[in-house]
């Protein structure tokens, strides 16, 4: 496995868009490598990512962890903030396949406005990436939707919604 700069990918990406014959020939970054570029830290060269690393139960924010991807380690609960105007998270499971619990609770006051299974969220309820079905990559975007809560953006994996 080679290591994959930013410039690396940049130009990878550049000479796919352009379709130069000698890309097509040369190895390139593979999706599940540039899954292990974002969710493991020793992969890349220091600086290459923005990405925040959480390993232990926390409640995020917009100034420690907004506008960065969080890579989330562990049997972790993730609480978010208070939904906000201009708030939006990427939650990434950064742990091995099969591992590791990784739950994201929205404040007690909010909700998802729709939730993993497409209906009306409760409020106060978490999603949940389930260890057994979980995925180093699995992730989750959510962005502020109203005063009542999150909208998840886009979602990868296998997530269910608390009972």
């Amino acid at each position: 496995m080679a290591i994959l700069t930013k410039d690396g990918l940049k130009s990878l990406l550049d000479q796919n868009v352009r379709g130069d014959a000698t890309y097509k020939k040369s190895a390139f970054a593979t999706n599940q490598d540039l899954v292990d570029m974002i969710t493991t830290p020793a992969y890349h060269p220091v600086n290459a990512s923005n990405a925040v690393t959480l390993t232990e139960d926390a409640t995020i924010g917009m100034t420690s962890h907004g506008f960065h991807p969080i890579i989330v380690t562990g049997t972790t609960v993730v609480t978010l903030p208070a939904v906000t105007l201009g708030h939006s998270y990427w939650i990434i499971n950064g742990n091995p396949s099969g591992t590791g619990l990784l739950t994201i609770s929205p404040n007690a006051s909010d909700r998802f406005l729709f939730d993993a299974a497409g209906a009306t969220g409760t409020e106060d309820k978490d999603l949940i990436n389930t260890q057994a079905t979980a995925k180093r990559g699995d992730y989750v975007k959510l962005v502020y939707g109203s005063a009542d809560g999150w909208v998840i953006s886009e979602m990868h994996g296998t997530w269910i919604d608390e009972a």
